[in-house]
């Protein structure tokens, strides 16, 4: 809870207008016209935006250009954890609403404010613009982002990577729950006609679509969790099944592959670490979200009590599964497993926005995929839902 209050206390919303024409339609509702700019340039950008009336229902929007995109995007946990969005190009929009009272919202991944309207919709025209300021341009500063736990269809990504600045995306094309199958039979694996190639969606902005996750839930017919590691910017389909986790690392290596640790509890996880050498930890991993958290009782039987985690009555609170991640890789890094942070979010899946948590990767030379890549590798990195702080120690970051 303590880095929730964090981080909105860091990203206030700042209230502004949103550009919006208004016009009676047939049915009842208002055509809701609307752009959405930068504060200080006013050039159009993309962006992640919420509709919310007063009554609580969700409402999409539209790109008003036929140049433009927009992705509806709705999940649910629960009553209270709800995540629904459009992300937008940098296109004007519409939305049709029935008259009444709205919140409307656009954020844009971590370096903008986020931008809160008041709404008030009847059948009288109106024109807002909603304005984001920008508090922070990191690629200024040398750094670029990405999101190693990706759910989303590719055909999804062009517009949200933009929509959200996320500067890489990693979908698992293929991902595999059950023991002895290979994941290019995995009954959750996607589209396996894309081929191993880059997307760049512009110069800054790229997706590498050959990426595989072994997360095991049943064995054989039986269900039996075990765990989850990703093998992420490999160059063919891989078809080795487990529970032998050695040779997934060995055909990973020669493939010029990194392993990414998914989560810290599974009853595989401390078992893959030094088996498999894996180069990864999510230090903000798929369950934490921007709504309500809300698995307190998800691997609740591998509580360390001698952590002492401030637990809710539920069983984790937020705040202790975040603890427990941090104390984990520590207690990893300690025992000589250099693991290299990284930040996932499972979008697509669960309810959060893709690259709510992410990973910054310093390159000096300007983004390149590979230099990347190469980077994250090599623990040039720092992971945040939001917070930042720079320092240095002997002149050296």
């Amino acid at each position: 809870m303590r880095g929730r209050i964090f981080f909105y206390l860091l990203f206030f919303s700042l209230v502004s207008i949103v550009q919006v024409q208004s016009g009676h339609t047939a049915d009842g509702t208002t055509t809701v016209r609307g752009n959405v700019v930068d504060a200080e340039t006013g050039k159009p950008l993309p962006c992640r935006l919420y509709i919310q009336s007063d009554s609580g229902t969700w409402h999409f929007a539209k790109s008003a250009s036929s140049a433009g995109s927009a992705v509806e995007y709705s999940r649910r946990r629960g009553e209270r954890s709800v995540e629904i969005h459009t992300t937008l190009s940098a296109h004007p929009f519409t939305a049709e609403l029935p008259p009444g009272n709205y919140t409307v919202t656009a954020e844009r991944g971590k370096e903008y404010f986020t931008s809160t309207q008041q709404l008030s919709v009847g059948e009288k025209p109106a024109e807002f613009t909603l304005q984001l300021k920008r508090w922070i341009d990191l690629s200024k500063r040398g750094w670029y982002s990405g999101d190693t736990h990706v759910h989303r269809k590719i055909e999804e990504l062009p517009n949200a990577i933009l929509a959200e600045d996320l500067n890489v995306a990693l979908p698992l094309t293929y991902w595999v729950t059950v023991t002895d199958v290979p994941p290019t039979k995995g009954r959750k694996s996607s589209d396996q006609s894309i081929p191993a190639k880059l997307i760049k969606v512009d110069d800054q902005h790229v997706i590498y679509p050959l990426n595989t996750e072994y997360e095991i839930f049943s064995v054989g017919a039986k269900r039996h969790t075990l765990g989850a590691v990703f093998v992420l910017n490999h160059k063919t389909p891989l078809e080795i099944s487990v529970p032998t986790v050695l040779p997934v690392a060995e055909e990973a290596r020669k493939q010029g592959a990194i392993l990414d640790l998914d989560k810290h509890s599974w009853p595989w996880s401390m078992m893959v670490v030094p088996i498999m050498k894996v180069d990864l930890f999510e230090l903000s991993n798929n369950h934490i979200w921007r709504t309500e958290f809300a698995f307190s009782n998800w691997t609740i039987d591998t509580e360390p009590k001698y952590m002492n985690l401030k637990m809710s009555a539920d069983g984790f609170s937020e705040w202790a599964w975040t603890e427990y991640g941090f104390r984990t890789y520590y207690a990893l890094l300690n025992c000589g497993f250099r693991m290299r942070p990284t930040g996932g979010t499972a979008s697509g899946v669960h309810p959060v926005p893709l690259g709510f948590g992410r990973v910054y990767v310093e390159l000096e030379d300007g983004f390149d995929y590979d230099s990347w890549m190469d980077g994250l590798n090599r623990g040039r990195s720092f992971v945040t839902t939001g917070p930042m702080l720079f320092l240095k120690f002997n002149s050296q970051p």
